[in-house]
């Protein structure tokens, strides 16, 4: 008898506590919130170096695991199919889970993809990544609706596909891109069956809905691939700089830069004494994962004042071979620059800009006070 006494006091207490800790979450949900989102994105910024190692995809992994888990039990509730009570009281939780998992995966995403592109290039998909997480703060209720917990799933997995599939097959391009889609496709497709044969009712209702948006998202993500606002994950540039000259020395480079002002690193467009006709050098670092070697251009652009635009006066291309944690370092170089402002873009050869550096050419007869550096 006291033993059955016990056992339910001690069920009691447990329970009194399980209540007590959801209250406090619910009270505090928005600032806990806030807090893990922040402190996550800035650990994962600093230890989520490469896209193509152990960690990143199991970090990655987790979180899928973690989405398809939650998913799934949601729902499972939601359809009144379990028997014990404390299957049903894990539901605001599971909320918590979802929304912790969907913050995490956009985040990493956000940081992947703004290291691989240009903010003048691709900012119109990184405002999107930026709106999905710090929507995401905001949407927890959103997340008991099958559609929407599919939906951006099958966002999170396209994500994710643009820059595994690459990393996997070794390639890149359009043909890799669609792929991408396709393997996203299945696999959110796969695990639609896999909900219609658990909770067939919750499925059958949000089909139509659910096949809608999933069209509507894949062809809405590849328009944006294939207008070059993409970042070209998973390229991403290291480093780049404009120098009066550069030597390959043993295993580095030596270059000579122009000695500047401590204000002059607000300025966009940097200026670059020269003489006339002598050349100018720039120089870019690109990362690219193991075994994937792809051509990078760089584009050197001129703006032409008398008809207030940039015109391409040259397009450099040149191979990077990945692997490099450093990110495989090259360099191009012209003379008979005209004085004005010019920029080089860091691009794939379809298009896709990763970076850009800015200057303006002064001509000058007196040497400029130069800066000798290792690279």
């Amino acid at each position: 008898m006291m033993k059955v006494f016990g056992v339910l006091w001690y069920s009691q207490v447990v329970r009194s506590h399980f209540n007590n800790l959801k209250n406090w979450i619910t009270k505090h949900e928005r600032k806990l919130s806030s807090f893990a989102l922040f402190a996550g994105f800035v650990f994962d910024a600093f230890t989520m170096q490469r896209i193509d190692n152990l960690y990143t995809n199991s970090v990655f992994s987790f979180y899928f695991l973690l989405l398809g888990f939650s998913i799934i039990l949601i729902n499972y509730i939601e359809a009144g199919k379990y028997e014990r009570e404390w299957v049903g009281r894990m539901h605001p939780f599971l909320l918590i889970l979802t929304q912790f998992a969907f913050g995490g995966l956009f985040s990493d995403f956000l940081i992947f993809y703004f290291r691989s592109g240009s903010l003048l290039s691709s900012w119109p998909f990184l405002a999107v990544l930026i709106i999905l997480l710090i929507g995401n703060e905001y949407l927890r209720k959103q997340y008991e609706r099958l559609i929407f917990q599919v939906s951006s799933l099958f966002v999170a997995l396209f994500f994710f596909a643009i820059f595994i599939v690459p990393v996997v097959l070794r390639q890149m391009g359009p043909f890799i891109f669609i792929l991408s889609g396709v393997i996203a496709l299945g696999l959110v497709a796969g695990f639609i069956y896999l909900l219609g044969r658990l909770v067939p009712e919750r499925v059958q209702q949000s089909k139509r809905l659910l096949i809608c948006s999933i069209t509507f998202l894949f062809l809405f993500i590849n328009v944006l691939y294939f207008t070059n606002l993409i970042p070209p994950i998973p390229l991403s540039l290291k480093q780049t700089g404009v120098y009066h000259s550069i030597q390959h020395v043993g295993g580095d480079y030596v270059v000579k830069e122009e000695k500047h002002s401590f204000l002059s690193a607000f300025e966009v467009f940097e200026d670059i004494h020269i003489k006339k006709g002598e050349p100018v050098y720039v120089y870019s670092a690109v990362f690219a994962p193991t075994d994937i070697n792809v051509t990078v251009v760089h584009n050197w652009l001129h703006f032409d004042s008398k008809i207030e635009r940039w015109v391409s006066v040259s397009r450099i291309p040149y191979t990077v071979i990945g692997g490099t944690d450093r990110g495989y370092r090259g360099y191009t170089q012209k003379t008979n620059l005209e004085e004005g402002k010019w920029r080089v873009n860091i691009e794939t050869d379809r298009g896709q800009i990763m970076g850009r550096a800015a200057f303006e050419v002064v001509y000058d007869d007196q040497p400029a006070e130069m800066l000798e550096k290792v690279l």
